[in-house]
């Protein structure tokens, strides 16, 4: 793991225990002294005896770093790959070394014979093992919480790649019978309409160049949206022929308006699905556009069997799920709803904000009844 004292060059580290250590002095003086009851004289006592031991403890502590940790790194291969056990036993040893130098300086210097007698000896030995805690201590609960803070960024950064992945792969999905489906109907108008034929593998290019753009964008123009709604239908008309009619009610000044890319696609196509493929005599997708206050409201509904009430919500296919799964994985605040009835069709209204720009933390999703996401 990572040293917990190397914040910067030998240097800079030198000139940190310089300053800092008087101040750990300070505090302990102030301790040792309140604990027994210490006259001012002996505060200034207790201030040598914590400025010696802080210093050379300190110092002990920068000699390791600048000089025995390197060549434990070298030995293990990696500042990361030192042992905890083994970087506390350098660092618990180097803190002793300045204690005990601490202690035989004051003994020889300033106060002679403070070795002398056990219970001087129990005040070093207490003041070594508290200066080593605390030192030893206070640095890996840095280290631990600077590691913490970076695995929670890391984890944070992993969930929005993962969102983003998954958004862009739902983005992307375009159900394979469709494109099946679509190269049945050109094989079969190859012989008898070849000009239809190549009609519709150009509209198939547009459909699938323009998945590809969206799936790289969270966003795109809703008037881009509806022309590539209505390629989609008029690939789909190549195959119903009559049985599939459309009809169009887009509010005039949309086309600008940002939505999130590929969502309308799976409700058309649920729509054509459910409401025309099954029926012999076809059906009417109808499809509008309105504003509602400062919201985009948008509606696709069909005229086919419909479904009973509480099947809605579960049984409404791969395309309805899919756009709850893009909403999801974009954050998008919307409101869906779905009103569906056996004998009077079905219809999904999706209310988007005009700007996206402000989403509420989480979405919104609601089938059959909701409150809409803006006002």
């Amino acid at each position: 793991m990572s040293s917990p004292f190397r914040t910067g060059s030998r240097l800079s580290g030198l000139f940190r225990i310089l300053w800092r250590m008087p101040l750990w002095a300070i505090a302990f003086a102030l301790f040792f002294g309140t604990m027994n009851g210490a006259t001012w004289r002996a505060y200034g006592l207790m201030y040598l005896v914590s400025l010696m031991f802080a210093y050379l403890i300190g110092l002990s502590i920068w000699a390791n770093e600048t000089f025995v940790r390197p060549r434990l790194q070298r030995r293990f291969g990696g500042r990361e790959r030192v042992p905890i056990p083994l970087d506390i036993a350098s660092y618990t040893i180097a803190s002793l070394v300045g204690a005990t130098a601490a202690g035989i300086i004051l003994h020889l210097t300033f106060i002679p014979g403070w070795l002398h007698g056990a219970r001087n000896i129990a005040i070093f030995f207490m003041f070594s093992l508290l200066f080593t805690a605390l030192f030893t201590g206070i640095a890996y609960a840095r280290v631990f919480y600077r590691q913490a803070l970076e695995r929670a960024r890391t984890i944070e950064r992993v969930r929005a790649e993962l969102a983003q992945a998954e958004l862009r792969a739902l983005r992307a999905q375009i159900n394979p019978h469709f494109l099946f489906n679509t190269l049945n109907s050109i094989a079969s108008l190859i012989a008898v309409n070849p000009a239809a034929a190549e009609d519709t593998t150009t509209r198939l290019a547009e459909i699938f160049r323009y998945a590809l753009r969206g799936s790289e964008h969270e966003h795109a123009r809703f008037g881009d949206e509806i022309a590539f709604l209505r390629t989609y239908l008029e690939i789909e008309h190549t195959r119903f022929g009559e049985r599939l009619r459309v009809e169009e009610r887009i509010e005039p000044g949309l086309d600008a308006v940002p939505v999130p890319s590929l969502l309308l696609q799976p409700i058309v196509e649920n729509a054509v699905r459910y409401g025309v493929a099954d029926r012999p005599g076809g059906g009417t997708i109808r499809l509008s556009a309105r504003t509602e206050g400062d919201c985009l409201v948008v509606e696709v509904a069909d005229d086919g069997p419909g479904m009973p009430a509480g099947a809605a919500p579960s049984g409404n296919g791969f395309g309805l799920h899919s756009v709850r799964e893009r909403l999801r994985a974009a954050g998008a605040p919307h409101a869906l709803e779905i009103d569906s009835a056996p004998g009077r069709g079905t219809r999904v209204r999706l209310t988007l904000p005009l700007s996206p720009t402000s989403p509420p933390p989480e979405p919104v999703v609601h089938d059959n009844q909701g409150d809409a996401p803006c006002s």
